[in-house]
């Protein structure tokens, strides 16, 4: 049997109905449905001198000891090394974020939820042979049982049965091709993979923020981190949970405040007051748009002369690039468009080398042109061509 760490991202969330006061910040929310307090998120910004920086910011809630720069929307979001932080009213259910997965379906799928109060020990009696499987795994705490009335095929009982539909796996739980996400980042049409390795439940913390870590300690939180850290370019984006995710009292359905950031309000005194209602199902409230792909070529400006004709050229990117959209890339004279001999590597996932097969012809007019077709890796692509007219020496 094979084990996945879900954390539920394809989530119907429920209303805000009735928000209520605590009075203090080491104090944790049980009453009504769970809710995201806060989101913390990498962006990218631009300083005073123009210099491209990232930072972590709030990108919903706030929080009394954050600044205007530490909470706002966020319209720029970093598009790489990014991981997102969503902070919890209230504790979870580890187990409605986490799935198992087994050799074969047991309902639409072949992943199955872990029962409460199960161990590991009844994880291992539902991980051996088929004939061990009929007289070990069952009972309350049993997985990979088959959860269709009319049964699983393969002779497997129904529901009243409460068979393995088919032999478990016998991976452990903590091979990484066990673990699926289900909590997740939708952009656009988008569907972002999740790194399972790096995204998790971290049911410690509060609103007091530590010594230690900062903002990015408060909890208890769901961090959710896009493989390689990516997300594609220049779309907005936002979250889904799946209906079931259950708290402490089990009442189901996460959602987020409606409204802008700064849901979560404070008084001088130490209270967290919510101040408006909330919408069952409902995460809608937590948007976040991501930066535009950008390519800098390193060394050529606009109508620059003495380019060395046999030098490769460089440009670095705030994204990774598909290596195949590179082929759109031209290099021809300025007069007369005779295309030059060259070709396009990525030897980082965020630089590009053009590497000249033959030089470029002395003392001659150039025009470099990256259009809007080279994309990143999720399709997305330049908000605008790239044209670079120089001079060779």
């Amino acid at each position: 049997m094979i084990t996945r760490f879900g954390i539920i991202i394809a989530l119907a969330v429920a209303a805000l109905g009735a928000c209520t006061d605590t009075n203090s910040f080491t104090n944790l929310n049980p009453d009504g449905p769970p809710e995201i307090a806060q989101v913390r998120l990498k962006e990218s910004y631009m300083d005073s001198t123009m210099n491209l920086l990232q930072r972590r910011v709030f990108g919903f809630g706030s929080h009394p000891m954050a600044t205007a720069d530490d909470e706002h929307a966020v319209t720029t979001a970093a598009a790489t090394g990014q991981s997102l932080r969503i902070i919890m009213d209230e504790l979870l259910v580890g187990n409605a974020l986490e799935e198992i997965q087994c050799r074969a379906p047991v309902d639409d799928d072949a992943f199955d939820t872990v029962p409460l109060g199960a161990t590991p020990d009844d994880i291992a009696k539902c991980s051996g042979s088929t004939d061990a499987l009929k007289s070990l795994c069952g009972g309350p705490h049993a997985v990979c049982l088959c959860h269709l009335d009319a049964g699983c095929g393969a002779g497997r009982e129904g529901r009243s049965g409460r068979r393995p539909r088919r032999q478990p796996g016998r991976r452990p739980p903590t091979t990484p091709a066990s673990r699926r996400a289900r909590s997740g980042i939708k952009c656009g049409p988008i569907d972002v993979p999740i790194d399972v390795d790096m995204s998790y439940w971290n049911p410690s913390g509060d609103q007091q923020v530590p010594a230690m870590g900062g903002f990015d300690a408060l909890g208890p939180a769901v961090v959710l981190t896009p493989t390689n850290g990516a997300l594609p370019t220049n779309v907005s984006c936002g979250l889904t949970f799946a209906s079931d995710v259950l708290d402490k009292q089990g009442i189901q359905g996460l959602r987020a405040a409606d409204g802008p950031p700064g849901r979560l309000q404070h008084h001088a005194a130490g209270l967290r007051v919510r101040v408006s209602s909330c919408n069952p199902g409902d995460v809608s409230a937590f948007t976040f748009k991501v930066e535009p792909l950008r390519i800098q070529v390193q060394g050529i400006d606009e109508g620059a002369t003495g380019i060395d004709p046999a030098s490769p050229l460089f440009a670095n990117t705030n994204a990774g690039i598909n290596v195949a959209s590179l082929s759109n890339i031209t290099i021809a004279t300025t007069v007369g468009n005779v295309p030059a001999a060259f070709m396009v590597v990525l030897p980082m996932p965020t630089q590009i080398r053009i590497n000249f097969t033959a030089p470029l012809t002395a003392a001659t007019a150039y025009t470099l042109t990256i259009p809007t077709t080279v994309t990143d890796t999720f399709g997305q692509g330049l908000p605008a061509p790239i044209v670079i007219h120089f001079t060779t020496a």
